[in-house]
């Protein structure tokens, strides 16, 4: 291919011309599970994280280069538009406490861990309707007359 039809070849459009995911790195760090997901180029007011139940979305959009209005476009390989990444956590995480970072085009996110469940001790009730006795879990209850 020579130089003059490399320089005015137009690429075919991006992966983020349509829907597509945000690459991204995850791991497990003592207390807490961080997700970094790759965004160069995008804005921080482009980009919107939301968290509903256990899953994660991380939405963004890259705007195309503004251009002159006489300016006509020679080689476009620079994606642009929306992409979007789903990320289920585990139960064990806390998607209420989620911390956002953006440096360097990389969007970090930090979710802590839930408190270990501790058991607890459930007292049963015995008898008809209106009478109860209350009886500690692991003991014999008492035979009915």
């Amino acid at each position: 291919m020579s130089m003059r039809t490399a320089v005015t070849h137009q690429a075919p459009p991006g992966p983020w011309s349509r829907p597509a995911p945000i690459p991204m790195d995850a791991w497990r760090e003592d207390d807490r599970f961080v997700i970094a997901l790759d965004l160069p180029g995008v804005p921080l007011e482009a980009i919107e994280v939301d968290a509903l139940g256990q899953v994660v979305t991380v939405k963004a959009e890259r705007r195309p280069a503004p251009r002159g209005e006489n300016a006509r476009t020679r080689l476009a390989e620079r994606s642009h538009g929306v992409c979007e990444r789903r990320i289920q956590l585990a139960d064990s995480l806390d998607p209420g406490r989620i911390t956002a970072h953006l440096q360097d085009g990389v969007l970090t996110l930090t979710v802590p861990a839930t408190a270990a469940p501790r058991p607890r001790k459930i007292t049963v009730q015995t008898g008809g309707a209106g009478e109860s006795s209350p009886v500690e879990s692991g003991q014999a209850v008492p035979a009915a007359a």
